[in-house]
């Protein structure tokens, strides 16, 4: 029972630390998320010469502010004594990742995976950006319906991000694709707006 407690208690403890940065960062994020992770997203896939998923403390803390979002000194050490588990100044950047922005829930990850997966259908684990191209339906976009841009304005632009995001300029992994996809839910609270997005995008 002692030991019960005492998970619960660092439980509780590592989330406060998780919740101080995160909505710290959440002002930080404002109207830039989508460009902010698949930007941060790439940049750590450029570090990771081993491609092993791992980074060091320096990695990571010179990726926040290459992109302007430095934390207080204590925070991010709270949070790296969470995350280096092993105390080999190793961390997967995924974790660390989820820990300073959050990450969306199982039911809209459900969605995208439905929609990566009619992209990807034989399975190779990677998109061309042609079919990408060929896919993505921007009719039923918010800007599109009220007259502020036309369809072919917001495909572009969303072309022109998710190949800024991409190792390679004419492919789309799926760890590219919810990259992109985790920004945009960032600023989308209601579950049912986002995936309303998806199915508009990509018929799912």
């Amino acid at each position: 029972m002692e030991n019960g407690d005492d998970l619960s208690e660092q439980e509780a403890s590592d989330r406060s630390v998780f919740k101080s940065i995160q909505d710290l960062l959440k002002e930080k994020l404002h109207e830039r998320a989508v460009r902010i992770l698949t930007g941060l997203g790439k940049h750590f896939r450029h570090l990771d010469k081993k491609k092993n998923g791992l980074l060091c403390k320096a990695d990571f803390k010179q990726a926040l502010k290459v992109f302007h979002l430095e934390v207080p000194e204590k925070d991010f050490e709270d949070l790296w004594l969470i995350l280096d588990i092993n105390g080999n100044d190793q961390v997967d950047f995924g974790e660390f990742r989820r820990a300073i922005f959050g990450e969306m829930n199982e039911y809209r990850k459900t969605f995208l995976q439905k929609a990566y997966m009619k992209l990807d259908f034989t399975k190779t684990g990677s998109v061309s950006m042609v079919d990408i191209s060929k896919c993505y339906c921007a009719k039923k976009h918010p800007h599109v319906i009220s007259g502020h841009a036309t369809e072919e304005e917001i495909k572009s632009s969303f072309i022109e991000t998710l190949e800024n995001a991409c190792s390679h300029p004419h492919e789309v992994s799926y760890c590219e694709f919810e990259d992109y996809y985790e920004g945009l839910s960032f600023g989308i609270s209601d579950d049912e707006d986002f995936i309303t997005i998806l199915r508009n995008s990509w018929g799912i």
